[in-house]
């Protein structure tokens, strides 16, 4: 009896061991999963197949989901409503960052950072006095760019057409942002006009959307009939449009927010130079920072000439048609703005 007494006990032992061993390892599985922050990026009009702008900002989403670990998701705006929406959206999905893009998102976005702290907010080319603690700005100083741009639409319109030279632009819908290209683009103008002691005319008129290819067809072709020899169409996929009546017409272009040699290679013939803002760049370090642990909100960030967050893309197939002295001048040109001895007019 003693024995059996005994084996029994060693018994009892090694299951209640066992016990304890199985229910260590059954809690370590119940373990939830390290969390995978999710992502949402809110389009501005146009769509994310405008050749630009909206294009631009979903590669950097696209290529922030291919080096780090997240979950992302992009969704197109049409309408007014769809801003809020979009961002609704998000929330209720359980976003962590929610990235919006453009002044017409600006109300939506602010609305909803400051209703959900917890949540981390990006701001895309809209600056908001104030903003909450969860919200980044980020404006893109594109002046510094459209300055130049229009120093070399003036050169290249007197070159064609020496005895009635005209560069034209077609805007966007008329808010600062918009402005902000169109004045600087007409400084730029002037100051070559000042520098050789030319009489470079200028023509520019705003486009109703941001999302009307045709209106941009139909408003290069009113330019050209007023004698433009280069138009630079700053207006999202109504832009596009103007950039394809343009080459039609046998004149040329300048692009926008990309290097559209690139993304609109149908019209890479015709195109001087793209006037660039990094929202791929933008974005990504937006999502990085945030990531990382450095997301650093109630502020608004400017990207400019000496960040490289704004740039003169290349001349391309015009590369050997622009003079040195041309070249010198704009490099000359970029100096100035940088340290603040040239003026590129915005604001007024």
């Amino acid at each position: 009896m003693k024995r059996l007494t005994f084996l029994t006990s060693i018994l009892l032992v090694m299951a209640i061991s066992a016990g304890i061993f199985l229910g260590s390892c059954k809690k370590k599985t119940e373990d939830p999963p390290p969390q995978v922050l999710k992502i949402g990026l809110v389009g501005g009009f146009g769509g994310f197949n405008d050749h630009g702008f909206n294009q631009s900002a979903l590669t950097g989403l696209e290529q922030a989901a291919v080096d780090l670990t997240i979950v992302t998701e992009a969704r197109a705006s049409n309408t007014a409503a769809d801003f809020e929406a979009n961002i609704n959206y998000f929330i209720q999905n359980n976003f962590n960052m929610i990235i919006s893009l453009s002044f017409d998102a600006a109300k939506a976005t602010v609305v909803a950072a400051g209703n959900h702290p917890g949540i981390k907010f990006g701001l895309v080319d809209y600056s908001q006095t104030g903003a909450p603690s969860n919200l980044l700005c980020v404006v893109f100083d594109v002046d510094q760019v459209s300055f130049p741009c229009g120093f070399l639409a003036a050169y290249w319109a007197n070159l064609k057409n020496p005895s009635y030279s005209v560069a034209g632009y077609i805007a966007g819908p008329d808010i600062p942002e918009i402005r902000q290209f169109s004045q600087s683009y007409e400084y730029g103008i002037i100051y070559f006009n000042s520098k050789y002691n030319k009489k470079i005319r200028t023509f520019g008129c705003n486009a109703i959307s941001f999302a009307d290819s045709l209106e941009g067809a139909q408003l290069a072709d009113s330019l050209i009939g007023l004698g433009a020899e280069v138009i630079f169409p700053f207006a999202g996929k109504t832009g596009v449009g103007a950039l394809y009546q343009i080459k039609q017409s046998g004149k040329w272009g300048i692009g926008v927010d990309v290097d559209q040699f690139y993304s609109i290679p149908d019209v890479s013939t015709i195109l001087l130079t793209s006037c660039v803002k990094r929202l791929d760049n933008t974005v990504y370090d937006m999502i990085y920072s945030f990531v990382t642990g450095q997301f650093v909100g109630g502020q608004t960030i400017h990207r400019n000439l000496q960040n490289s967050g704004v740039e003169m893309a290349p001349f391309h197939d015009y590369d050997p048609l622009i003079p040195d002295s041309i070249k010198a001048a704009l490099a000359e040109i970029r100096t100035g703005i940088i340290d603040g001895t040239i003026d590129t007019g915005w604001p007024k």
